[in-house]
């Protein structure tokens, strides 16, 4: 299995949105209020991301990508203005191989190559990519009901 890795562009849109809905599986009534919070006006200046293919048929099977929101129109995982929020999820036929852990591993450097002191994520407390998270040195910040919110210091 030969992957394609690249900077997601504001033409993948439709793409996030597939990926987003993939990331927030697990979630209940939050999930259709945010959907378009995470992905309104993506490229702006502070939006990084990276998009996975198979090489062959250039068919994305997953991504990974932050924005910053504002105290007034947080994200499930608001810190604080400067701390953006990461959003990733892999098509579920392609788990469990590496490629969330790579793409993750690949924002954060990112992040951190672009002077971020930290990231956060919300994660529903049931779904199986705490785990991973847990791993990747990310500490639970708080618990918002079936959510753990976690910050990686970079």
């Amino acid at each position: 299995m030969e992957l394609v890795f690249r900077t997601i562009k504001p033409a993948d849109a439709p793409v996030l949105k597939e990926f987003l809905e993939l990331a927030m599986e697990f979630y209940g009534s939050e999930r259709e209020q945010m959907m378009d919070h995470y992905l309104a006006d993506w490229g702006k200046r502070v939006d990084i991301g990276f998009i996975v293919l198979l090489k062959k048929e250039k068919k994305p099977i997953g991504a990974v990508w932050f924005r910053q929101f504002t105290q007034d129109r947080p994200g499930l995982a608001f810190l604080d203005e400067k701390t953006p929020e990461l959003i990733a999820a892999v098509s579920p036929e392609y788990r469990n191989q590496g490629i969330g852990r790579y793409l993750i591993t690949r924002l954060v450097n990112q992040a951190r190559m672009e002077g971020f002191q930290a990231l956060s994520v919300a994660v529903h407390k049931d779904n199986p990519v705490l785990g991973l998270y847990e791993r990747l040195s990310f500490q639970v910040e708080r618990e918002d009901g079936s959510l753990k919110v976690l910050r990686l210091t970079l």
